[in-house]
């Protein structure tokens, strides 16, 4: 399968990379509009690096899209009118406008799209749900802390532009929020429809945020606490906090630092090490993409998921700039 990448400043793109160099896979050119990685990963590949028009030009069977949130819908309607089938990273837009405006051109085309929701292929979800054995609506609370590094590690990443919120659409929420936003509703089974929000900015000079404290209210009456933040002093061994609990009819759930302890209702007791660090879904993620799009099966992940996730990103937003009132989510 030959592949173009869009704009492989993206600090995701390195994850991608073990998927990228399997048998039958062959990354055809990539781009770079940032002019920070393109040289580095063309010579890593042994691909061209060339500019966006010139990728489109090129004959690929998949895309990458990693552009800037600001650039990546219209990246990706190009793809669209190429006919080719793609992933997009999330946000997939600057605001739920774009995203909607996004599928329906994809689902008028008949184009496959996925977008790497990765926690859906996570051991942790497997966790989180025992294994499907738990039921959806038996989840009393889910409580989610996630909170990575400092807001300065994206521009020593060349990814500045996250800092921007015309630029990025918004800060640690948007940016890894989302992720567990998806996954509350998977083992809910129940969209979010309300927020009540708190964010803060610490650094003068960026207007995005640093901390995000969301409060979630499903369809179902269920409600969820999702913590964010780019407050963590990270190290290339130690790179994030993520906790979390869990209480359900049947269990109570907690996890830190690669474990998790699981008691269940009649007392008993289970510890086990669980895989904590996120970046290692992301070429599972792509292989399931690629396979599900060999076969002609629809993706794990469409652009559904992330219309629905950055429309309670914004529903936050607005709730923080009223003082942490509820906000109900807007469906497009």
């Amino acid at each position: 399968m030959r592949i173009a990448v869009f704009d492989v400043s993206h600090w995701h793109f390195p994850l991608y990379i073990p998927a990228l160099t399997d048998p039958g896979v062959t990354v055809v050119g990539v781009s770079d509009r940032e002019g920070f990685a393109g040289p580095g990963m063309a010579s890593r590949l042994g691909c061209p690096l060339v500019s966006r028009d010139e990728l489109l030009d090129l004959d690929f069977d998949f895309a990458l899209i990693l552009s800037r949130h600001s650039d990546m819908a219209e990246t990706a309607q190009f793809v669209i009118a190429k006919g080719r089938p793609f992933l997009i990273e999330k946000p997939c837009g600057i605001n739920p406008g774009e995203v909607e405006a996004l599928r329906r051109a994809a689902e008028q085309a008949g184009v496959f799209v996925t977008v790497p929701f990765i926690l859906r292929v996570s051991d942790l979800a497997r966790e989180l749900s025992q294994s499907g054995t738990l039921s959806p609506g038996g989840y009393k609370h889910i409580s989610f802390r996630f909170i990575v590094g400092a807001s300065s590690r994206y521009a020593k990443n060349g990814c500045n532009w996250m800092l921007s919120k015309q630029e990025a659409g918004g800060g640690s929420v948007l940016n890894v929020g989302v992720h567990f936003f998806d996954l509350l509703e998977v083992l809910t089974q129940s969209p979010i429809t309300s927020v009540t929000a708190r964010t803060q900015t610490f650094r003068k000079d960026i207007d995005v945020d640093e901390l995000a404290l969301y409060t979630v209210t499903m369809a179902s009456g269920q409600v969820a606490h999702v913590h964010t933040g780019y407050l963590y002093p990270d190290t290339p061994d130690d790179q994030r906090e993520f906790s979390f609990s869990v209480a359900h009819n049947d269990s109570y759930i907690q996890g830190f630092a690669d474990q998790i302890v699981v008691k269940s209702s009649d007392g008993s007791k289970r510890q086990a090490m669980v895989e904590y660090n996120t970046d290692a879904f992301y070429p599972p993620f792509l292989r399931d993409a690629l396979a599900r799009c060999r076969d002609g099966r629809p993706p794990l992940v469409g652009l559904e998921a992330a219309l629905h996730g950055i429309s309670v990103v914004q529903a936050g937003y607005r709730s923080a700039e009223q003082g942490g009132v509820p906000v109900t989510v807007e469906t497009q």
